[in-house]
């Protein structure tokens, strides 16, 4: 692989309603592209796509090292417009995938900002939608996942994290945190459970590529014929929240 300073890496975001596009070079981004795919509707693969040609045009001679994407969890039909056109792009332009979960883009993106100290009795929990009103979440120490990710309903993961946090405090972010800030909360979770609503913490393109770039770094890349949208279904989900 290249050096570090010289790898080009072109970041895609479909996980959620607002879809993201962006350039990576020389350990910065070059260029993002944001855009809510209510703005897009039907046309929003199309948009898409023609928003990453114009990118590759303005490229032709320059070489793309990677793609990373996120594949999830997230908006299911949404994650697969993202992953057909980075496997249009792998068959047309032989560049090579790196999917990266969607959850995981969310923790790096805390951790990145080193809010919290070594030796903190802190939790972050990323956060997002997952449908009728409950969310994927998945707990993080010091950066390093614990457990597998899952789904809940806001009182449900209330009571997970009181049951299995009881001496930690829990930084909730994400997209999906504004469902747990309407939910009523006893004292003794609001002093356990921290909510921050920020955009910093939404997933996007750009926070996609730094969250993969170790991977890609090293050549760490998946099989584009294999790769496939990350869900987690709810009867998993359900018996882990009756757990």
């Amino acid at each position: 692989m290249k050096e570090r300073s010289e790898l080009k890496i072109l970041g895609i975001d479909t996980s959620t309603t607002a879809f993201s596009i962006c350039v990576f070079e020389d350990n910065k981004i070059l260029y993002e592209l944001r855009c809510e795919r209510a703005f897009i509707n039907d046309q929003k693969d199309a948009g898409l796509f023609s928003a990453i040609q114009k990118l590759l045009n303005n490229m032709e001679n320059e070489t793309i090292d990677g793609i990373a994407l996120s594949i999830g969890p997230g908006m299911f039909t949404s994650l697969r417009v993202g992953l057909a056109l980075a496997q249009g792009l792998y068959f047309s332009r032989n560049i090579p995938l790196c999917g990266v979960n969607t959850l995981d883009v969310i923790a790096h993106s805390f951790y990145l900002l080193d809010l919290v100290n070594k030796g903190k009795n802190i939790i972050c929990a990323s956060v997002m939608e997952a449908f009728r009103g409950e969310v994927f979440v998945a707990f993080y120490n010091h950066g390093a996942k614990i457990d597998q990710d899952m789904v809940f309903n806001p009182g449900a993961l209330i009571n997970f994290i009181e049951r299995n946090f009881k001496n930690k405090k829990i930084i909730a972010i994400g997209p999906g945190v504004k469902i747990l800030a309407g939910h009523k909360m006893k004292k003794n979770a609001k002093n356990k459970l921290y909510i921050i609503n920020s955009h910093l913490f939404h997933p996007s393109a750009s926070k996609v590529v730094y969250t993969a770039f170790s991977k890609i770094k090293t050549g760490d890349f998946d099989d584009p014929e294999n790769l496939e949208p990350y869900y987690i279904k709810k009867t998993s989900a359900e018996q882990r929240g009756k757990k």
